[in-house]
């Protein structure tokens, strides 16, 4: 049994865990491995609230224009 203090299970829809697992197959990653490549390639970049603010202020600039 894995230890409980190490690792979490994660229940996601089967069509995200069918795409996970191709992802991670093209990666020569476990889906465990895709997780924890995607959360620390994310950890880094702007929030969804960031990204959405960015783009409504692209998107007012454009139709000044």
């Amino acid at each position: 049994m894995p230890n409980i203090r190490k690792y979490k299970s994660v229940a996601v829809p089967i069509p995200t865990w069918r795409k996970l697992w191709e992802m991670a197959a093209k990666n020569h990653r476990s889906p465990a491995q895709q997780i924890a490549f995607l959360v620390d390639a994310s950890a880094d970049n702007p929030s969804d609230v960031d990204v959405l603010a960015m783009h409504a202020s692209i998107q007012g600039l454009q139709k000044h224009n």
